[in-house]
This record gives C-alpha cells, structure tokens and sequence, in this order.
C-alpha cells in the first residue's frame, strides 16, 4: 500500500481537519489524496477543497473501497464510538487526541485493529513546534554544560471552563491534561524517553465539578541526572516561558 497513493476520507470539517490535517496531506500529493469529507453538517468557514466529496452521510464514506485511511477530527466525546465504526469497517484510523478517555477503550481499539489487519493511532503534533526544536539544539550545543533542569509550559487564561460544569457539558477528557499535558509530557519523553520515576499533580482550580485546569507533572531521568517538568495552567494571566533549560554554565529561556 506505501507504493501507492493513499486515498482519505475525513469525519469531521472543522478547524482540526482544515488547519492541522488536510494541510499536511495536500502538501504531498505524490504520497496522499483526500477522496471523501463528512460532517453531520456542511458549510461554515472553511472553504471546500476541490476534487473532494463532502457527504452528510457517514456510510459514504466508510463503504467506498477506495478510500485507505480514515482520520477523526471531531470532539473528543465520539472518538471512541467513531473509531470503532471506522475500523469495523476495515479502515485504517488516525483518531485525534484525546483519543479515548480509558485504557480499557484503547486496548479494545487496537485489538479490534489487530483483528481486522489494519492499524489505529493517535494524532497529536507538537514535535515539529520551533520553540521544542529551538531548546533541544540549545541543550545538545554543549553551550549550558550539564543540564540538570528542564521545564516547559504550555500556559492559557480560560475563564470560559467556569461555565461547563453548569451546562453539564464537563467531562473528564475536556481538562488540561487530555488537552494540553498530552503535548508537553510527549515532547519531553520524545527528548528524553521514559522516565525512571514520576510525580504528577492535578488540580480543578474552579472546584470539585469543573475541568482540571492545572497540571504538574515531573519526570526524573537518574542516569541523565535531569529533572524534566511540564507544568501549566488556565489561570496564567501572564504566561511562563515555554521552555527553561537549566545548565552547569548557563541557563536558557525561550519565551
């Protein structure tokens, strides 16, 4: 199948299939081509891409034998559901994060994938980001001699969480850590691997009820002798730097 062009279909026509997905794709037209475009409801602010079907009905897309790849692009709460039905399907899936809200779901997921011999993962991309990219050139420069300290956050002032827990529209996959920690905790694992030890803390700063809006999370590396933190919140009026780099000759902050 890599020696062809893939054909994908996308389940969603929001900012996630538009801003972060269909760029990439039409970027490489020798290795991709969006065949089909769903969505409960079209039109909105995104422009129709040309040569693409765009269909209100999901079983369009899911039984054209031409289409590869499935990607979800959709609100977190119907990743699971979504998922399931595109790999029943006999699809491949790229499900955008927070992918399901259990390891129980996950695992039935990938089982599901196995079964039918196609695959299933996780999208979320902040790998590529030029302040990421920045600090590990910094720090594998020597410049800041032993690094001992690394510490990234990922902050934001979001009052509007106050209101979801009145609306009934909370739940446990909307909170910082699914939305936010899934980013910073992979870039420093993706430096650094798997920590040795860990200690996490996560606070629901608006009270017992609404979203998590704060998280802490440290990761120690023994043999590297570096203590990594990716620590942020949605109370920070003025946000902390993205990354400080703490060396035996130097520090570094990119803000």
């Amino acid at each position: 199948m890599a020696d062809r062009i893939l054909n994908i279909g996308f389940i969603g026509n929001g900012k996630g299939s538009n801003r972060y997905h269909m760029p990439f794709s039409l970027a490489l037209p020798e290795k991709f081509r969006i065949e089909t475009v769903y969505a409960r409801h079209l039109g909105g602010p995104w422009p129709e891409v040309p040569g693409v079907e765009y269909t209100t009905d999901i079983d369009v897309l899911l039984s054209d034998p031409e289409i590869d790849i499935v990607e979800i692009s959709t609100p977190h709460f119907t990743h699971y559901a979504l998922t399931k039905q595109a790999l029943e399907a006999g699809k491949h899936v790229v499900c955008d994060k927070a992918f399901v809200g259990t390891v129980a779901e996950a695992e039935e997921l990938f089982a599901l994938a196995e079964a039918k011999g196609v695959t299933v993962q996780c999208y979320q991309n902040r790998r590529f980001d030029s302040d990421f990219l920045t600090a590990k050139k910094v720090m594998e420069s020597g410049k800041l001699g032993e690094v001992f300290e690394v510490v990234t956050h990922y902050d934001y002032w979001r009052e509007e969480y106050l209101r979801y827990a009145k609306e009934g529209s909370f739940d446990r996959l909307m909170g910082i850590c699914y939305g936010h920690a899934c980013h910073s905790v992979d870039q420093l694992i993706s430096w650094f691997g798997i920590p040795d030890r860990w200690h996490v803390e996560t606070r629901q700063l608006y009270g017992e009820g609404h979203p998590e809006t704060f998280y802490d999370f440290d990761l120690y590396y023994d043999e590297l002798g570096i203590k990594a933190t990716a620590a942020s919140n949605y109370h920070a009026a003025i946000q902390r730097p993205s990354f400080e780099i703490y060396g035996t000759r130097g520090t570094f902050i990119k803000v």
